[in-house]
């Protein structure tokens, strides 16, 4: 598997259908400084909310994110969160002829609060009923009109009422007659349900659900993969297995395992659905088993480090396997290096980071922790100088920047000569310009851009008693008691 085969997904594109339960994950943030005075839980002070394309829907998102074309076959309520999916669905460039809508049918909402990186609470609104009968057979109609279209087709089954038991046979039974695989990534304990699909994804609780056989041992993880199969009757199953990759038994009864590699897990929402975009796609592509895996295993293990649902695109996967990141770049490779990442939201922060302390370390992940891409402005030696006086910086710029670019939760360093980052943030473009301390948002260098372009302004308090300047004169004391 080279970059090229790779690369070759994206220029290509194939045309998938996604059937299953979509939904909207919404997150509230803020920040939490005090415990309410009316029972023992924290207040959180709401800053703002941000709405993503959830289940089914961010399979598609990741399909998109591939470079794909991609339809959604879906139902969706008629109320202010149906609208919004729709709305969101448009953006990304899927196809939503298949998305039905009902009027007592509750569009799926799941409300995230959160203060930094830390979920505090979830609430779901949403119905499991079955779809209507007059829905079905408008999706189905549909259906039989368009499945010719497709390389392939994907279900996601959330055990929301859009899959039920005869719907879901009734479709892959079309598929079938159709010559179009169908692969499930499966929720259901009962297998007949998915009966005849070209491959199921379970993962180990799931496994253990569809054939009541213990699941600990890699032998005991094989023979249940087997007895799903048999009773599926399907031909190929793909067990994620968290922290220990995945397993794959084919059609010859080989096992294939792919290890995936430690990392720190910041939040494993979304990760199935992005591996099994990446199935997906690898499978329409023609690569084998073993390439197939890789692929899904890095791309969810990309996913894991950022916090909620996201999107991983095949520029990621294929900077990951053949690490050519280049995190350090000038004020003329910034723009791009950012291209093709533009659906994502990118945040920028700048300042001379001369000696880094804690109080940078919690302030930058923070800041990366509200949107999917940190872009860091760094001044330059002469910069620091004009700023700080003669004797600044401590660090020059190499180490500095060589020292930020070693830190996971920043994308992008650049360094910028100007006294202020205008003309890097203009070529930027962010989604989010943060700055930390006590200041006023509209005082901002930037602010204006920022939010002529749509976006927005934040400040960060930074951690009190925490600064170079503070260090510095430490050091000094201890220099004068010598």
């Amino acid at each position: 598997m080279t970059k090229e085969t790779i690369q070759n997904i994206s220029n290509h594109p194939k045309n998938f259908l996604v059937i299953g339960d979509i939904m909207l994950d919404r997150y509230c943030t803020g920040s939490i400084n005090r415990i309410s005075p009316e029972a023992p839980v924290p207040v959180l002070r709401y800053k703002g909310e941000k709405n993503i394309l959830g289940g089914a829907a961010n399979v598609a998102t990741n399909l998109i994110g591939i470079g794909q074309k991609v339809s959604v076959m879906a139902c969706v309520g008629e109320d202010e969160a149906g609208r919004e999916v729709l709305k969101l669905l448009d953006e990304a460039g899927i196809n939503v002829e298949m998305v039905a809508k009902e009027k007592n049918r509750p569009t799926t909402l799941k409300m995230r609060f959160v203060a930094g990186n830390q979920q505090l609470l979830r609430v779901d609104d949403e119905s499991t009923q079955e779809l209507e009968e007059s829905t079905k057979q408008e999706l189905i109609k549909i259906y039989e009109r368009r499945i010719s279209e497709f390389d392939l087709v994907l279900i996601s089954d959330y055990m929301k009422g859009v899959l039920s038991f005869d719907f879901t046979r009734r479709l892959i039974e079309i598929a079938n007659q159709n010559g179009k695989k169908v692969i499930v990534d499966v929720k259901d304990k009962n297998p007949a349900k998915y009966q005849g699909a070209y491959l199921l994804k379970p993962n180990k609780k799931e496994l253990n659900d569809l054939t009541g056989l213990a699941v600990e041992s890699m032998d005991e993880i094989v023979a249940a993969m087997h007895e799903l199969r048999k009773r599926a009757g399907s031909r190929t199953i793909l067990a994620t297995l968290s922290g220990d990759g995945m397993a794959f038994l084919d059609e010859n009864d080989r096992v294939i395992v792919e290890k995936c590699d430690s990392r720190k897990v910041y939040d494993v929402v979304g990760a199935g659905d992005t591996a099994f975009a990446y199935v997906a796609a690898a499978m329409a592509f023609g690569f084998n088993s073993k390439e197939m895996l890789k692929l899904a295993n890095t791309a969810s293990s990309i996913k894991v480090t950022r916090f909620g649902t996201a999107v991983v695109t095949i520029s990621e996967v294929i900077d990951e396997l053949f690490h050519e990141v280049n995190k350090i770049q000038t004020m003329e490779t910034i723009e791009a290096a950012l291209e093709g990442q533009r659906h994502k939201k990118i945040v920028f922060t700048n300042g001379c980071f001369d000696i880094l302390h804690i109080g940078h370390i919690r302030y930058l992940k923070e800041a990366k922790a509200k949107g999917d891409i940190l872009v860091l402005g760094l001044n330059s030696d002469a910069s620091v100088k004009r700023l700080k006086g003669p004797s600044r910086p401590v660090n020059n710029q190499k180490d500095r920047m060589d020292m930020l670019a070693e830190m996971e939760f920043i994308d992008y360093v650049v360094v910028f000569e100007e006294d202020t980052p205008y003309e890097l943030i203009t070529r930027v473009k962010p989604d989010i310009l943060v700055k930390g301390g006590d200041y006023q948002p509209d005082n901002i260098v930037g602010a204006d851009f920022v939010r002529s372009m749509g976006g927005s302004v934040e400040v960060i308090p930074f951690v009190e008693g925490k600064s170079t300047t503070n260090i510095i004169n430490a050091m000094k004391k201890l220099e004068n008691k010598e």
